[in-house]
């Protein structure tokens, strides 16, 4: 809780709600559609069965994240997935457009900070989904 309090900065609650609103939309989706093809007799209620996984394996991709901060390598599976895109060209124009610009992208942040923002994102969503899963 002291390392929370000493690294994380103001600047890393946008990143960070940005990577946990994407993964409870991810998981949603996981979960209608784990209950849409595989639990066609709907023996097994969603929140049970989806929304536990999900949030088990959101505390392990935490769990994972505090590893990558206390320095071992841990796998980057979160970050290397979807990294087949290009950053788009940017056209600037006059530099007063740019000169109370102050937001920070996920990309832009030290890999530290970039390990405690996925930490604090899965464990924000994984204990969402938990508690969805004993509702």
């Amino acid at each position: 809780m002291q390392y929370l309090r000493k690294h994380f900065k103001r600047y890393m609650v946008r990143p960070m709600l940005y990577r946990a609103f994407t993964r409870l939309i991810l998981g949603l989706t996981a979960a209608l559609l784990w209950d849409h093809f595989v639990n066609v007799s709907a023996l097994l209620p969603m929140r049970t069965f989806a929304f536990l996984f999900l949030g088990v394996l959101l505390l392990v991709a935490a769990w994972m994240s505090y590893l990558r901060l206390d320095g071992i390598k841990a796998p980057q599976f979160d970050r290397k997935i979807f990294d087949w895109h290009h950053k788009p060209v940017r056209t600037y124009g006059d530099m007063i457009d740019y000169v109370n610009e102050d937001v920070v992208d996920f990309e832009d942040l030290e890999e530290d900070e970039q390990s405690l923002c996925l930490l604090l994102a899965d464990v924000l969503c994984g204990v969402i989904f938990l508690v969805a899963s004993f509702i």
